[in-house]
Parts: structure tokens; C-alpha cells; sequence
């Protein structure tokens, strides 16, 4: 997800707030990703969501978009599983916009239509959308939904001629895969013409986070088609030519090399975005903080001394199963460093 200057230069004024806490000062998070549920009716082959049949509740729901909306948190990205399955999500975000959150949401786009009137009535800033392939005999083969596709499509038609003064932003999140492998470029080009952005991020099995597991993975045969495929992606668009999508290769075929570039690019954005899961567990990434925000609040997880062993022990040893999700991947290495550096000298 990129987000507008505007809203950029907000978000880094209450990152700079959260710096705070290195003196040992209580502070908000700037960021959420909020994992609303892990509920989803699509058969994805390389996901199991649809596997989770835990059941919605929106006692919780309203429970921690209230703890939200209190909060300084600035941004607040809603997730899945499928978010627009929750039954109170309108009245979700209206809470939270009403607070002047920048509210982000990340879906499959199958309910995308039915929801575009009050999406762009309340204001939503981003809406990400996963699509897995260039063609509809492709995407709808990965997702097992016949005309899943050309649904999609139709919903992205409808939201552009819906939307006012650019809201919300769209973006469309590939993930890429064997089943995809070669066409990456073409991915691209297709939905630069539909989307405000195109993002890809590599499809990996992280226990208890991902939730990925069901496609063939990537031989060593196929890493020099993803190299060449990657180069033609930046090649034809310079925002991809990030280290991001530089170190794709090196993350897929060489990652327990990975350990401590992973952290140095991640610790900027995992020290300024708390996860919460549907239950209410808070989490730094895929790492448990041992504390629920129904149960003890916002604050009392961000504020934990979980959180700062945390980020001691990645500082220190790096990631042992490191991720290369796009929400957690700073483009530089040099912040996490400098963080690194800091974390030794000032914080306990």
C-alpha cells in the first residue's frame, strides 16, 4: 500500500510521537493492521484461510474498534480472511474515520460491489485487492472460484466511477507463485492500466501468520524464469526496482541468509504497527505479545516489556523464519540499523 504525501507526513508525525518510548515514555501505535478474521469463502490453492471456520464476534469487533478509535493511532489497515464478511463493518469504519483514522482495506474483491457505495461514503483511504494472475482462466484456477475474475473487475469498474477525489486509492496485491511463475511482467502491465498501484510479494509459509500452504513450491530450477521475470517487472515500471523486490530471489531460494537483512528492513515498520487479530491478540508481526487489547487494552499490549524483548532479541539474533510480506518491508536498510544502534544505548 502507498499512501498519499499527505497522509504519509501525518503518519511519520505520529511515528516520530512513538520514538517516545525508547525513554521509556507510554506511546500509541502509529500503525494497526487489524486481521478482522481469518474467515474467507475463496478456495485459494495457495491459502487456507477457508479452513477457519472461528466464528464472528461482533461484540469483539466493536469492542476493539472502540479501543482504536481512542487511540492516536493514525493508520488502521483492516485485513483478512475476507473483512467485508463482517456484518458490522460499515458502522466499523465510520467509527474509525469519525476519529480521523486512515482506514486501509485489504480484500479478495468478490463482495467488493455490493459495499462500494458506503466504502466511498465513508471515506476510505486505500483499498487493496488481491488478484493472482493477468487472465480470468488463470486467476479463477488459483482462487477455485469460476468468474471470480471478471467479478473483480466489475467491482474495480464500479469504485473508480464511484469514487471522489481520488478515494479511495485502489491497489492490487499479486502474490507471486509457481503457478504465475513467467508472467509477472504481464501481471504488471495488465493492472496498471485498472489499479492507482500494482504491488507482488512472494508467496511463503510462515507458522501461525500466513496461513499459506496448499501449492506446489518453487524448485531450485524455477529461480533463474523468477530472476528474468523480476527484471523485466522493474525494467518496464522503476518502482519496482526496490530492494524489496531486488532481494525476491535471494528470499525464495537462499532465505536462511535472510536472518538479519530481513530485520534491518523490518524494524521500521514493526516498531510503529501493533497487529491485532480477531480475538483481540496483539501481536509485532507474527510474534505474540502474551497480551489481548479486549481484555487489558491497546496501550497496556503496545506498552508491554514483551514488546522491546522483542525487538531486543531481532535486533540481536535476526529473524529465524523471516518474512518478506510487503507490509512489514522498509525500502531501506539504513533506518533499521540506525534502530538497531538505538535500541543498544537507550532503551532498558
Amino acid at each position: 500500500m502507498r499512501i498519499p504525501p499527505r497522509d504519509t507526513v501525518s503518519l511519520y508525525a505520529t511515528a516520530a510521537k512513538n520514538t517516545l518510548g525508547y525513554f521509556g515514555l507510554r506511546t500509541h501505535p502509529p500503525a494497526v493492521l487489524w486481521v478482522i478474521t481469518k474467515r474467507c469463502f475463496y478456495s485459494c490453492i495457495h491459502c487456507d484461510s477457508w479452513k477457519d471456520s472461528t466464528p464472528i464476534d461482533e461484540a469483539i469487533v466493536a469492542k476493539i474498534a472502540g479501543e482504536l478509535a481512542a487511540a492516536q493511532t493514525k493508520l488502521v489497515a483492516i485485513s483478512g480472511g475476507e473483512p467485508l464478511m463482517i456484518k458490522s463493518l460499515p458502522d466499523v469504519v465510520a467509527k474509525l474515520k469519525s476519529a480521523g483514522k486512515i482506514v486501509s482495506l485489504n480484500t479478495n474483491g468478490h463482495l467488493l460491489e455490493e459495499n462500494v457505495e458506503w466504502i466511498v461514503d465513508a471515506g476510505v483511504n486505500n483499498i487493496q485487492i488481491s488478484i493472482d494472475a493477468d487472465t480470468p482462466e488463470l486467476h479463477d484456477r488459483i482462487r477455485q472460484r469460476e468468474g471470480s475474475f471478471e467479478t473483480i473487475l466489475r467491482a474495480i469498474d464500479r469504485l473508480k466511477n464511484a469514487r471522489r477525489d481520488g478515494l479511495p486509492r485502489i491497489s492490487i496485491c499479486g502474490v507471486a507463485m509457481k503457478e504465475n511463475l513467467g508472467r509477472l511482467a504481464g501481471f504488471v502491465d495488465r493492472f496498471k492500466a485498472v489499479a492507482d498501484d500494482v504491488e507482488l510479494q512472494p508467496l511463503h509459509e510462515t507458522p501461525d501468520w500466513l496461513m499459506t500452504a496448499g501449492c506446489e513450491p518453487l524448485a531450485p530450477r524455477d529461480e533463474s524464469l523468477l530472476r528474468d521475470d523480476l527484471r523485466n517487472v522493474m525494467a518496464r515500471d522503476p518502482r519496482f526496482a526496490t530492494p524489496y523486490y531486488e532481494a525476491f530471489t535471494r528470499f525464495l531460494f537462499d532465505r536462511d541468509s535472510m536472518k538479519h537483512m530481513a530485520t534491518d528492513h523490518c524494524l521500521p515498520r514493526i516498531f510503529n504497527t501493533l497487529v491485532i487479530q480477531g480475538n483481540g491478540d496483539a501481536y509485532i508481526c507474527r510474534f505474540p505479545l502474551q497480551h489481548n487489547v479486549v481484555e487489558s487494552g491497546l496501550s497496556a499490549a503496545w506498552n508491554s516489556s514483551e514488546r522491546w524483548q522483542l525487538y531486543r532479541m531481532l535486533s540481536r539474533d535476526g529473524c529465524s523464519d523471516p518474512c518478506w510480506s510487503r507490509c512489514n518491508i522498509h525500502s531501506s536498510s539504513q533506518p533499521g540499523r540506525a534502530m538497531k544502534s538505538a535500541l543498544g544505548r537507550v532503551r532498558k
